[in-house]
């Protein structure tokens, strides 16, 4: 791990270089593309016949299932498994992970049903911002004029009984560290729900480490970050990726036992980062 004084700065660059690929390599991501189109096109009508089926009688698990199954496949799809420790809580909560590439949110969805948080931009992204727009994710702006909304809408997701997962560092890092917490959707967790259907929210920390499953992968492998291509890092795992994803969910931290947003913050991160310096540990090992 980092240098603990110097475990909030990092070289946020790096040279992004178009992957040395064989042919094997080629065919095989350009096939397990295909395959992912074929499914997506086929689960899209699904999904939107649930979404009517659940505003229509309320039942959400449908959408859950498809989007899970969906996930499971697609994460198949690049070489990974998922690995589970801990439980999804059951109880209306706010998921906080830390942050290592897009894929997190197919590995969490594929456990946990929840509602994503995501910087506005993801929503222009080609392809992926329409699948998170059909997920009813919640884009946010960087916008202090914008914080009151932003609540507002965060606590109708959680009094219609959704829990929603965040990314609390606010990007992406390469997998090695884990950068420090912005506080401020932790607010959620001290503000009563509309209507007050819910008096307080607790925070579930989860955690999660890619294993790269060869040894000529580098570890971080999986990170995307800074200014790396998004469509170079799609190539990459889709044509050589082999690995495991561990999500660890942590026991459920009661906001009522925290002062404020920052304390909590602060708590949640320690917990992320004592469990992914761990799972280094023991790779290293």
């Amino acid at each position: 791990m980092e240098n603990p004084d110097d475990k909030y700065l990092w070289k946020t660059d790096k040279e992004d270089f178009f992957p040395k690929l064989t042919v094997y390599e080629l065919a095989t991501g350009f096939l397990r593309f295909l395959i992912f189109i074929s499914f997506t096109l086929c689960s899209i009508p699904l999904f939107l016949l649930a979404k009517i089926f659940f505003n229509q009688t309320g039942i959400k698990k449908p959408m859950f299932t498809i989007r899970r199954y969906w996930s499971l496949l697609t994460l198949r799809l690049c070489g990974l498994r998922i690995k589970v420790k801990g439980t999804f809580s059951s109880d209306i909560c706010l998921v906080v992970c830390n942050h290592i590439s897009w894929l997190d949110i197919l590995a969490i969805q594929s456990i946990a049903d929840v509602v994503f948080v995501a910087k506005s931009d993801v929503k222009n992204w080609p392809g992926l911002g329409f699948l998170a727009k059909l997920a009813n994710t919640l884009f946010v702006e960087r916008n202090p004029q914008k914080i009151v909304l932003h609540s507002q809408q965060a606590n109708e997701i959680l009094s219609n009984g959704n829990s929603i997962c965040f990314f609390p560092e606010g990007t992406s890092s390469d997998g090695l560290r884990v950068l420090k917490f912005r506080s401020g959707f932790f607010q959620l967790a001290f503000n009563n729900t509309q209507e007050k259907k819910v008096e307080f929210i607790n925070i579930q920390p989860l955690s999660i480490f890619y294993k790269p499953k060869n040894s000529n992968m580098s570890i971080d492998f999986y990170g995307w970050w800074g200014n790396m291509s998004l469509f170079l890092h799609i190539l990459k795992v889709l044509c050589k990726s082999s690995g495991i994803i561990s999500l660890n969910f942590h026991k459920l931290l009661k906001s009522d036992s925290f002062h404020d947003r920052k304390q909590l913050a602060s708590k949640a991160e320690d917990i992320i980062r004592d469990d992914l310096r761990f799972y280094i540990e023991k790779r290293q090992d």
